[in-house]
């Protein structure tokens, strides 16, 4: 018998309830951490797929004209 099988025999013939209930204790936990980071923000941006699938030609770029020689300055920058 190898050192797994004789783990694993322990594991699920004596220790059986309180492996099942480590199991359910990192489940409970798994569930809370969820739960903690899926709270809805109000000032966070949420990807809307509806309106980029359902997104035209049109409305996917805008073309602006942008004057020749202008840019931004250092100024602008700070």
């Amino acid at each position: 018998m190898s050192n797994v099988e004789s783990i694993g025999r322990v594991l699920y013939t004596d220790y059986v309830y309180i492996f099942q209930a480590a199991g359910i204790v990192l489940l409970i936990a798994m569930i809370g951490a969820i739960v903690l980071t899926l709270r809805h923000k109000p000032n966070i941006k949420r990807q809307n797929v509806a309106r980029q699938v359902g997104r035209d030609a049109k409305t996917a770029m805008e073309v602006k004209s942008v004057e020749t020689g202008a840019g931004i300055s250092s100024e602008d920058l700070l």
